[in-house]
């Protein structure tokens, strides 16, 4: 006789997806999800249908690619700032030269 109902471990296992995962579409509300009691520890259980109508809902993408995409713009915006202050930097530098030479600077 086949489970009505499936642990987090199982969905995830249907889904292809880790635990971890599951939580996050449960949490977004993609995932619908059932409890035993009405206490807050109650576990979650799903069912087959659910796991199909959430992977129809869109999508899939790897957690890891995410996060590699996240990492390459969050680097970029990094080495952008770097820059920028590296030439207010150098500017600094000039004008202390500048002051040291005629005892004025001309930025201020």
């Amino acid at each position: 006789m086949e489970k009505l109902t499936l642990t987090r471990k199982e969905a995830a296992e249907l889904l292809g997806i880790s635990i971890g995962t599951v939580t996050q579409w449960v949490l977004d509300g993609r995932l619908k999800t059932y409890r035993v009691s009405n206490r807050p520890k109650s576990p979650y259980l799903f069912t087959r249908e659910d796991c199909q109508s959430a992977l129809l809902a869109g999508e899939v993408e790897p957690t890891k690619l995410r996060n590699k995409v996240k990492k390459v713009e969050a680097d970029a915006e990094f080495t952008r700032r770097q820059k920028e202050v590296n030439k207010n930097c150098a500017e600094c530098l000039i004008c202390l030269k500048r002051i040291k030479k005629t005892r004025r600077c001309s930025r201020v």
